[in-house]
């Protein structure tokens, strides 16, 4: 199997690899049994040492940077030359970065014309309507993400490797909602609640989140106070394409976790709010504990009977 390493800068601000994301997308549409990966400056030589010792026979590498600066001509050379030492077997290509690429020059100059040519409309839908237009994606998906109905859905976490970064109360009922789906679940924080160690079947990693603890995960709860770390898991986590909830801000997640009750052995009642309200979903919560709870183990008997 062939491999495709695309390499971007770090960054923690929220939303940052969206247009990465689409390409990354696009090449697992276009090059169906290739291998996409991608990484930071910061994470390379972790990430490439483990995409070679996976199964692959080539790995190509994408600088996606526009200048040919110290990062491109010293520090990325640095890496693959000594990763090619490591692994003889396996050829890896260093492509240009993009800046580099002559198709990337004429994108530009016909962008500027395009421009140039928007710009004798009338005055009243300059600037606005461009905006609109240019920045469209971004804008569209932050305003959809407000306006539109999220997907319910119940998963199978069994066995799989659920990550939780912080180590507070928050973090405590994430993990203690997690326990009874069989999940492999990981807690990082440089400081812990105490109660944490009286769970046995958790791992704990009593120390700052490092993006190498995202290897292997399939989701991803954020339950820290710091924005900053916030939004380095966010970013860290969908670089890699991970499924990200992010305690504090429902917007910037890819999914919410709705207030869950159980009646009887075989009935859930979940309740949300779309992630807008989550006060009054604990006062709905509440409601239905106190009214239904006996109705509904009632209707599960009889079911059953």
């Amino acid at each position: 199997m062939k491999a495709i390493l695309i390499i971007a800068h770090h960054c923690i601000l929220p939303g940052a690899y969206k247009g990465f994301e689409g390409i990354l997308d696009k090449l697992h549409h276009d090059l169906p049994g290739t291998r996409v990966a991608s990484t930071s400056l910061l994470d390379l030589e972790n990430d490439l040492r483990t995409l070679l010792r996976e199964d692959v026979e080539s790995v190509t590498l994408l600088p996606f940077l526009l200048l040919n600066g110290q990062h491109t001509k010293n520090d990325v050379p640095r890496v693959v030359a000594k990763l090619q030492e490591e692994f003889p077997q396996i050829p890896i290509t260093l492509m240009p970065c993009l800046g580099d690429w002559k198709e990337f020059s004429d994108m530009v100059v016909a962008g500027i014309r395009s421009a140039q040519i928007d710009d004798r409309t009338p005055a009243d839908t300059g600037y606005r309507r461009k905006t609109k237009e240019n920045n469209g994606i971004a804008e569209e998906n932050h305003l959809s993400s407000k306006t539109s109905s999220l997907f319910s859905i119940e998963l199978n976490l069994e066995g799989r490797n659920v990550l939780v970064v912080g180590g507070g109360r928050i973090a405590l009922r994430k993990v203690k909602t997690l326990l009874p789906t069989g999940a492999h679940i990981t807690v990082v924080a440089p400081q812990l609640d105490p109660e944490f160690t009286t769970i046995p079947s958790i791992v704990l990693k009593n120390r700052p989140y490092e993006p190498l603890d995202l290897r292997g995960i399939f989701m991803v709860f954020i339950c820290t106070d710091k924005p900053a770390v916030n939004a380095q898991v966010s970013n860290d986590a969908r670089a890699r394409r991970i499924l990200v909830n992010n305690a504090c801000d429902y917007l910037d997640g890819d999914f919410i976790v709705p207030a869950r009750m159980d009646f009887g052995e075989n009935i859930a009642v979940t309740v949300s709010t779309q992630g807008r309200a989550p006060s009054l979903a604990k006062q709905l919560k509440q409601k239905i504990q106190s009214e239904w709870a006996e109705g509904l183990e009632q209707v599960e008997r009889d079911f059953l009977h």
